[in-house]
């Protein structure tokens, strides 16, 4: 396929300018003109993609940018602008260099003929399957703005509940990290310098004493197979990570904890209780909304779960009933769910559960970040105090014996 940059004037007179892929220019006229575009132009150019170095280090899009997008692109659809014309204002408004490029490539690809689910189905990593569902769905009822301005607000809520609980530890966090350098740096470089102090005292010193000096040399004997498999971990973590496993394996280890498993818990029923609203709000059928759940939920048993709720509901079960055999939702959501569909507002059920489990997530997480925080700084106070007190000991010690 070869690109053409082309140029073409909407229904309201106002000229645009993009570039399209396509098997001739033929072909790019005749797409500009089935889009309702009256073409001025087009010719072959370059892809995009080789425009040297700046693009090679322009980074993608956060989550964060892709939200915001989101909800601009609501307002201005909401406001009666077409969604060609609020593309083209969101790329001319935009100076983050990546984001700008990423709405004009959307542009781009809609003014070839594709409805705005498929050309965000081409960007994955960007939109998921829940966020292209729902938009196809949407503009099959025709409410569009309603399902990005619905997309938008879970995802700032998502987005919001992380940066609260990483703000929350950050600080935690960084006094461990301080406190093991400072633990590699005494091991290494401090203990040995009193060694020579007891080197004739050692057996007359309480082994007590002595085991911190213990520690030190086999530290030093060992410190490169230490830093090795310190290296390794980190390869581990981030092989993990690439290949979207290592989230799964921290919430199956979080959701067996006594203190972190009640968070799990809301967690999971937050999420299949408002992403359930969404989809079913915006004309989503309940097997296809389960199954784009299931995508979302990161908890492999919780996931196994929601697979034989699949199953049963496309056997004819309602979606209550099926819900009611497993270890997925507490009872009285289960209750709750199956008054709104025997009522017709299922969505609306959902949402008031996902509402209700929103402040409860909310309080959880609050008193599981106040526990962790001042954990993590007592049990850096104590590692402190027992190199002190060791090396004190000793050297309390000697000086006994030399007294």
């Amino acid at each position: 396929m070869t690109h053409f940059a082309y140029k073409a004037i909407n229904a309201s007179g106002r000229m645009l300018a993009g570039v399209m892929e396509a098997g001739s220019r033929a072909e790019v006229l005749e797409n500009l003109e089935r889009a309702g575009f009256t073409p001025i132009s087009a010719d072959e150019t370059r892809p995009a993609s080789t425009g040297g170095w700046r693009e090679l280090v322009t980074p993608e899009p956060k989550s964060e940018d892709i939200t915001g997008f989101t909800l601009d692109l609501a307002m201005l659809l909401k406001g009666g602008v077409t969604l060609d014309e609020a593309l083209v204002i969101l790329s001319q408004m935009e100076s983050r260099r990546w984001l700008a490029k990423l709405i004009r490539t959307l542009h781009a690809e809609l003014t070839g003929g594709k409805s705005l689910s498929q050309v965000l189905a081409q960007h994955p990593k960007l939109f998921p399957p829940i966020y292209v569902k729902t938009v196809e769905v949407a503009e099959t009822t025709g409410r569009l703005e309603e399902a990005l301005t619905g997309i938008a607000r879970e995802r700032q809520r998502v987005e919001l509940l992380r940066k609260r609980f990483f703000s929350s530890i950050s600080y935690p966090l960084f006094l461990v990290v301080a406190a093991s350098g400072v633990l590699v740096f005494v091991l290494a470089y401090i203990i040995p310098q009193f060694e020579k102090a007891i080197a004739g005292f050692r057996d007359k010193l309480d082994p007590s004493a002595l085991r911190v000096f213990e520690l030190s040399r086999i530290f030093r004997e060992n410190l490169d197979m230490i830093g090795a498999g310190a290296i390794g971990l980190l390869i581990l973590f981030v092989v993990i990570g690439r290949l979207g496993r290592g989230g799964s394996l921290w919430i199956t280890l979080l959701a067996r904890m006594p203190v972190t498993r009640t968070v799990i818990t809301y967690d999971i029923t937050l999420t299949f209780c408002r992403t359930l609203a969404i989809l079913v709000r915006n004309g989503v059928d309940i097997s296809t909304s389960l199954r784009l759940i299931r995508g979302v939920v990161r908890l492999p048993a919780a996931g196994a779960e929601i697979d034989k709720v699949i199953a049963d509901v496309r056997q004819g079960k309602r979606l209550s009933e099926s819900l009611a055999k497993r270890n997925l939702l507490p009872g009285h959501v289960v209750q709750m769910i199956r008054v709104g569909e025997e009522s017709g507002n299922l969505a609306d059920s959902a949402d008031r559960i996902g509402g209700f489990y929103e402040a409860k997530l909310d309080t959880a997480l609050g008193r599981v970040t106040a526990i962790i925080g001042p954990a993590m700084m007592i049990g850096v106070s104590l590692l402190v105090a027992w190199l002190i007190i060791s090396v004190m000991t000793a050297l309390i010690s000697i000086n006994d014996l030399l007294v």
